[in-house]
């Protein structure tokens, strides 16, 4: 019997590490891609050859790929009414969004509009958390104290729906009924047929509920455990686990940032213009993110969490940008080289930096390794000798082109 492979995709920082991307270009050597926790709260970019953009949120990085199938699984929370509002942004853009192409867990819980009043009122107190509004902390709340409503309740139960929403909200549950399956009875036959899947992670390590820097986190489950609790499948189908990292590190939002910067004109140099679609600004809030140096004791503990098999490296074009040397936190004062976990901790620490050498040449159009100039070459070396993990992607723009391929997986 051939039996499939789950490859997993995971963010390794603070968020906007350039998942999608490297999910795109993988998706058309896998069957299906799946995504296995958060909602509408994230916002992958997905740059097609034709230059078209795409502002993903829910639906999976593998939507522009027409023979693959794309699963939202029951590790997920969904808005149907921002959901709908997605398939039509696609599909404005020439992509099918069928349920031939995506299927959605009925195991699955709805964010209802109170979730979303309730996330807004907190926001606007001195309670505030720095969220996307989307509601997510509190429909969180309501599936864990067990009173929340998955989509198959929903579509069961229609009139108690409407009780707690409007009818706006129960046609849009509805319009999702002919996409809406057991997915993990889905993609366990899928896998046992031998077929090959993508898992593919919103939010990234530090937002971890559990492993990331409390209270500063997101209320699911970023990390590998969340693959198999978000898909049902056993861990026995996990076979290669891609940590992409950002080389501009970046964040939006409140909490602990070791290796932030402060210094207005490097900030604005880092973050570019909104308008382009590698600006340093939130997919789905359109905030400033903070900035920072690469921060490897940070990265260290997620190879350490996840069991990253192979990493993929983002916007090493942009590392100019700092200037003529490149600052690199190699360990933390009274902490060595593996970061604390709590955001008390995180509070305290100190980094500790090595300068290498910057770069001047724009390196966007290149496509082997060989032909990086030699300051680059000695950047990516660095960051694989000291991370111990071989680096397989080095992303050199946004367009999925635009990526140097060291090894295939």
């Amino acid at each position: 019997m051939n039996i499939g492979a789950v490859t997993v995709v995971l963010g390794l920082q603070r968020g906007d590490e350039g998942k999608g991307r490297f999910v795109d270009e993988l998706a058309s050597s896998h069957d299906i891609v799946a995504r296995f926790n958060g909602g509408p709260n994230a916002g992958h970019t997905v740059v097609l050859p034709d230059n078209t953009e795409l502002d993903l949120h829910l639906v999976p990085s593998g939507i522009a790929h027409p023979n693959v199938v794309n699963v939202i699984g029951n590790g997920c929370l969904i808005d149907p009414v921002k959901l709908l509002k997605e398939f039509s942004d696609i599909e404005a853009k020439g992509i099918k969004v069928t349920p031939s192409n995506l299927k959605i867990s009925t195991s699955a819980h709805l964010i209802l509009p109170s979730h979303i009043d309730g996330d807004k009122a907190r926001e606007s107190t001195g309670q505030a958390q720095g969220s996307t509004n989307s509601g997510i902390a509190q429909v969180s709340a309501d599936k864990y104290s067990r009173s929340g409503i998955t989509l198959a309740q929903a579509l069961s139960n229609p009139e108690m729906l409407l009780e707690k929403s409007s009818q706006e909200y129960v046609d849009a549950v509805n319009k999702l009924t002919g996409f809406s399956i057991d997915t993990s009875l889905y993609v366990n036959q899928q896998l046992i047929d031998g077929k090959k899947i993508l898992a593919e992670g919103a939010q990234a390590f530090l937002l971890d509920i559990d492993h990331g820097m409390y209270p500063f986190v997101t209320s699911s489950t970023t990390t590998i455990g969340g693959v198999c609790t978000g898909l049902g499948i056993s861990p026995k189908y996990i076979d290669q686990v891609i940590g992409v990292i950002k080389a501009t590190q970046s964040h939006v939002g409140g909490g602990p940032f070791v290796t932030e910067i402060t210094d207005d004109n490097l900030l604005n140099s880092l973050r570019g213009k909104q308008t382009e679609v590698d600006g340093e600004f939130g997919t789905t809030t359109g905030r400033a993110r903070r900035m920072g140096h690469l921060d490897l004791p940070q990265i260290k503990r997620a190879i350490m969490i996840n069991g990253i098999t192979h990493l993929a490296i983002t916007k090493v074009d942009c590392i100019p940008r700092y200037g003529d040397h490149i600052q690199i936190c190699t360990s933390y004062k009274d902490a060595g080289d593996i970061a604390p976990v709590s955001a008390e901790a995180l509070n305290h620490s100190t980094p500790k930096y090595e300068n290498l050498p910057s770069w001047t040449e724009d390196i966007s159009v290149i496509t082997n390794f060989d032909n990086l100039p030699e300051n680059a070459k000695n950047y990516i070396k660095f960051i694989e000798e000291k991370l111990s993990t071989p680096i397989f992607r080095i992303g050199v723009g946004p367009n999925r082109d635009q990526v140097i391929k060291l090894t295939d997986i």
